[in-house]
């Protein structure tokens, strides 16, 4: 079977097959790889995702400000 074989078979797999086959794929390359090569794959961390904006601040913070209090106003 070619590469082309197996990529076309795989567009026609449910998603939970293609999950499965994508960490059987990830177990056995992490089977092949030398400790230096696992080291180099790239992790991801909290770091890696860009910051957002969401706008300009309306009023800084004081020592007087209960912001826990005012988030949960009428919840009790």
């Amino acid at each position: 079977m070619t590469l082309l074989e197996i990529e076309s078979a795989v567009r026609i797999l449910p998603a939970a097959q293609k999950r499965r086959l994508v960490q059987l794929l990830l177990t056995q390359l992490n089977e092949t790889l030398v400790p230096s090569e696992k080291q180099a794959l790239p992790g991801h961390s909290v770091l890696d995702i860009p910051a957002v904006s969401i706008g300009e601040i309306l009023k800084p913070f004081s020592s007087d400000d209960d912001i826990l209090g005012e988030m949960l106003e009428g919840r009790l």
